[in-house]
């Protein structure tokens, strides 16, 4: 799917993480190429010219990628930008000061956190303010070498919601937000690492995308679960949340993990 500066494709995982790719004017199902193929979503943003500033309506581009890529069954979502910069924030020359642009980054934030699927962020450079804001709607973070993440909301006279401060205090922890947030400190690779901001690759997976092809292969109502108990504002009082659990050990991916343990051979889950 193209839809202004978002370019959004599917990637088979193969069981050694080998893919496949294309783009398509939608998403096709997965279920078309068989239940047990786990497949990625990719979401680029795609304006390099501007550093892939965003503006309301790429925004609500990535929103509505988002929930398509879910809505096609995906098991795991990307998250990159085209160039060398991941996202240089919010458009400064305009499109930050449109009515609209807030709520259009609320709702892409919400997409990207309650979609039921992991959404990976690809940090291969800066991504900085609305960037940064990405990155932490995000389950999982990968930040390449030349990644790094700050937020210069007080250098622009700017203010955040109460989530951005809340999440980057959960994710980065309280010292390091407020370093960002009051001291426009700067978070690279190295301690974004150190932190646990940032996933540390190995031989095994070693790029965003590989580790996104091997989320992509795990059990997809465990990932879903866990993802709902970490973004609950209180799990221990989330009946649902308890039920789930019930659920998933009595599901076809539990026997199905079970008899590939006992034949050697890697799981193939279907999501029920």
């Amino acid at each position: 799917m193209s839809a202004g500066h978002v370019i959004t494709h599917l990637e088979a995982a193969g069981a050694r993480g080998a893919s496949t790719s294309g783009s398509s004017a939608v998403p096709s199902s997965p279920a078309s190429e068989g239940a047990a193929t786990p497949h990625v979503g990719v979401i680029t943003l795609n304006r390099p010219e501007k550093r892939n500033a965003l503006n309301a309506a790429i925004a609500t581009s990535v929103a509505e990628a988002v929930r398509a890529h879910a809505a096609a069954g995906v098991r795991a979502i990307l998250i990159r930008g085209e160039g060398p910069v991941f996202c240089a924030g919010a458009d400064l020359s305009g499109g930050v000061y449109a009515d609209d642009f807030w709520s259009a980054m609320e709702d892409m934030l919400s997409a990207i956190q309650s979609t039921p699927v992991p959404v990976i962020a690809d940090i291969h450079g800066p991504a900085v303010g609305a960037g940064c804001q990405i990155a932490l709607a995000c389950d999982l973070r990968v930040f390449a070498d030349e990644g790094a993440c700050w937020v210069p909301v007080a250098e622009h006279g700017f203010a955040l919601d109460l989530w951005t401060h809340a999440r980057a205090r959960e994710l980065m922890g309280g010292a390091l937000a407020r370093n960002v947030f009051l001291a426009g400190a700067r978070v690279g690779a190295e301690q974004a690492r150190a932190t646990g901001f940032s996933v540390v690759l190995d031989d095994a997976t070693p790029s965003a995308t590989a580790l996104a092809h091997r989320v992509a292969r795990q059990a997809p109502l465990s990932m879903e679960h866990s993802k709902r108990v970490f973004n609950s504002p209180d799990m221990h009082a989330d009946a649902e949340l308890q039920q789930m659990m019930v659920d998933i050990w009595a599901s076809e991916d539990v026997q199905e993990a079970r008899r590939a343990r006992a034949e050697k051979r890697p799981p193939q889950f279907r999501g029920r």
